[in-house]
């Protein structure tokens, strides 16, 4: 098996935070804080990215009916700062609660009005392809090397669907 670099995105495992606060300057007041975590991870999430919204659209009932699908979303995550050296594949894992009404791949959806999970109405998540994923199955895809040093590069956008 080759070797692979796991990138957690909905649970990134937090190494370390760090805060720091500073006077700007003698005789005037105001404050800078500076935040941010160091995590265990070979890249970063570009912050656009930390809360990642994908807008599925509006979704008649009549196409759900009869385990009727809507059209899959396409999105992205983007990556900086990645450091790969021989490493060809990253995983991407993707938690949350498995539906309780749909079997197979799919994860519950709540009503954000009341907190309630949504009556046979579930969420797929999956690769670009539109392969479906479980919760907590890793979801690979290649890294995208630079030609002339054959190291992955500093930036990857990471492709889905939903």
């Amino acid at each position: 098996m080759s070797k692979f670099v796991k990138t957690a995105i909905a649970a990134t495992m937090v190494m370390g935070a760090f805060a720091s606060t500073s006077t700007i300057a003698a005789g005037n007041n105001g404050t800078a804080r500076f935040y941010g975590t160091i995590e265990d991870s070979p890249c970063s999430i570009v912050p656009d990215d930390h809360k990642l919204e994908v807008d599925m659209g509006d979704i008649g009932s009549g196409i759900l009916k009869n385990n009727g699908t809507s059209t899959p979303k396409a999105f992205q995550i983007h990556l900086q700062d990645c450091v790969f050296d021989t490493q060809t594949t990253m995983t991407t894992t993707f938690t949350g609660n498995a539906s309780s009404t749909n079997s197979g791949n799919y994860y519950t959806i709540y009503n954000t009005d009341t907190g309630a999970a949504f009556n046979n109405v579930s969420l797929a998540i999956g690769d670009a392809q539109g392969t479906s994923y479980k919760s907590g199955t890793g979801i690979n895809q290649t890294i995208v090397k630079d030609t002339a040093t054959n190291k992955g590069k500093a930036k990857q956008t990471l492709d889905f669907k939903a």
